[in-house]
């Protein structure tokens, strides 16, 4: 291991990495290809001039394994039943093998043999070419995207995997592969449909389907975070820089769609990508969700938003909500003192605002108002009594106009209040918060007939989906993660860290054994924003 990437894991305390499956630039949508790693013209990672290559084609016959034993690149060189082929690289070729019977399984097309394609760059055959190369931490994967038989459509690729995922934290080699080869063969399968759906769709759906592949992998669980801790942003635009995680994270709320509609709701989003390629993916799953189960997105939002009051030490078998939400991150609410007056609330569309406030009392009255002028439609408030434990009781009021409930919440430690916008497109709407320990159906006195910033007061924005200026999207700033989330670590505040050394990586990192192949590897605390 190259002393830049010792640095990167001493910052961590020495514990193993796990970054973004795909470098940071390349997340936002379907990277092309101009070069395969073979080509020394090539971008990084690649094979280096005068590094012998060699190739395994699987036992299925699908795809064609390409490695190196030697050099910056070479594999773990552990041949147990001594037939001359590393059992990484058979590992390996078997587990691809699985991942695509198994998305065909579930009724996805799979993708078209790459002779096809314009052009000789093809890895010498029809098959499905994965380059074992060194991501030197920055990553462990990657799906290329050679060109397309149709517009856009029907295109073909290939992947890069981690050679050895030494110094990553997963427990086995194994478990690593069956991570990277199920998130990215399915990068593969969604270019079969549609090339550009963005990160969220792309990478949330990704997550998902290593979920579904094995459910005892932990990359939703470990991601979950990346959402929970802010489920202020929208889901319907892309993040971009250091907040990319937030597309991994958005896997919670396609794993809601899968848990609450059925898996078949999202192929059928992809199948509707092909007959309506100009949609964004939320107009896709409206359409989806009003022909195929009677609702819309406005109301799946806003029961996904429910079902997130319930994960972590919050979950409970038998309660509803995600069948593994113990698994899941849990939110991260500030707690506030009550009575609460929040002037200007900002909530954005596919997104939610929440509260905590103490529980204890009788009755907890809440009224939001809206900005007067705002459009009011698909905007919701909800009301949570809860416990360490468990929810123990939900009330919701719909709009349009003032938003006004009562809950009982003797019983309860905290009391959770969630504001959510279940629009799929629009910008961010504004209304005054109100939360008061008692029976009156008006806790902030006279409102303001605006819903707006009272004299003396200041605005609330949350984390904005729209920027400051209407219809002009910006990056919020980034959270700091809870100290008790859960997954894996790269050092605390070290993702520019490990951007601005990543070009002496690539280079300079020397291939350190795989400790994966002979078991577990340590497992430390996590990182919202990178893996």
């Amino acid at each position: 291991m190259s002393a830049l990437a010792l640095m990167l894991l001493l910052g961590a305390g020495g514990s193993p990495v796990r970054p973004l499956h795909e470098v940071p630039e390349s997340v936002s949508g379907q990277r092309v290809a101009g070069e395969r790693p073979t080509d020394p013209s090539a971008p990084l990672p690649r094979f280096e001039p005068g590094e012998s290559v060699e190739s395994l084609v699987s036992p299925g016959g699908r795809f064609r394994l390409h490695f190196s034993r030697s050099g910056p690149n070479a594999v773990a060189a552990a041949d147990s039943d001594g037939n001359g082929v590393p059992d990484s690289v058979e590992t390996a070729a078997r587990m691809y093998d699985r991942v695509a019977v198994f998305y065909e399984g579930l009724g996805y097309r799979l993708p078209p043999e790459d002779t096809a394609l314009p052009g000789g760059n093809n890895g010498g055959d029809e098959k499905f070419d994965v380059y074992l190369v060194d991501f030197a931490l920055r990553a462990d994967g990657a799906y290329r995207m050679d060109g397309c038989l149709g517009e856009g459509t029907n295109c073909a690729g290939h992947i890069l995997q981690e050679n050895d995922f030494a110094g990553y934290s997963y427990r086995s080699y194994e478990e690593a592969v069956a991570t990277l080869a199920s998130h990215e063969f399915f990068h593969a399968v969604q270019a079969v449909y549609h090339a550009g759906l963005g990160s969220v769709a792309g990478e949330g759906t990704a997550v998902w389907a290593t979920e579904r592949f094995e459910p005892a992998l932990d990359d939703l669980e470990h991601f979950s975070s990346s959402y929970m801790t802010r489920p202020d942003r929208t889901l319907v635009v892309d993040p971009d820089g250091p907040a990319q995680s937030f597309s991994y994270g958005s896997s919670l709320f396609f794993q809601f769609l899968g848990e609450r509609f059925g898996e078949g709701l999202i192929r059928s989003l992809w199948e509707e990508s092909v007959r309506s390629p100009s949609a964004p993916w939320p107009a896709l799953l409206e359409t989806c969700l009003r022909r195929d189960w009677s609702t819309d997105f406005d109301r799946a939002f806003t029961e996904f938003a429910q079902w997130n009051l319930s994960t972590g030490s919050h979950w409970q078998a038998g309660q509803g909500g995600y069948a593994r939400g113990a698994g899941y991150a849990e939110l991260v609410v500030a707690p506030k003192e009550l009575p609460l007056d929040e002037p200007s609330v900002r909530v954005a569309p596919a997104a939610t605002r929440y509260f905590e406030v103490a529980g204890g009392a009788e009755t907890v009255s809440v009224v939001f108002q809206p900005r007067q002028g705002d459009e009011t439609g698909a905007l919701h408030l909800m009301v949570a009594a809860q416990t360490p434990q468990a929810v123990l009781r939900v009330v919701r009021a719909e709009g349009p106009g003032p938003l006004t409930l009562q809950l009982p919440a003797q019983d309860a430690t905290r009391v959770t209040v969630a504001v959510v916008d279940g629009r799929l497109q629009g910008t961010g709407r504004y209304g005054r918060l109100c939360v008061a320990h008692s029976a009156t159906a008006t806790p902030c006195g006279a409102l303001n007939p605006d819903g707006g910033v009272p004299e003396g007061g200041t605005p609330d924005a949350g984390t904005p989906d729209g920027g400051g200026t209407p219809g002009e999207p910006q990056e919020p700033e980034e959270p700091q993660a809870p100290d008790t989330s859960k997954g894996c670590q790269a050092a605390p505040g070290a993702w520019w860290a490990g951007l601005l050394l990543a070009g002496g990586l690539w280079r300079l990192r020397r291939r350190a054994p795989s400790r994966l192949l002979a078991g577990p590897s340590p497992r430390a605390g996590h990182r919202a924003d990178e893996r």
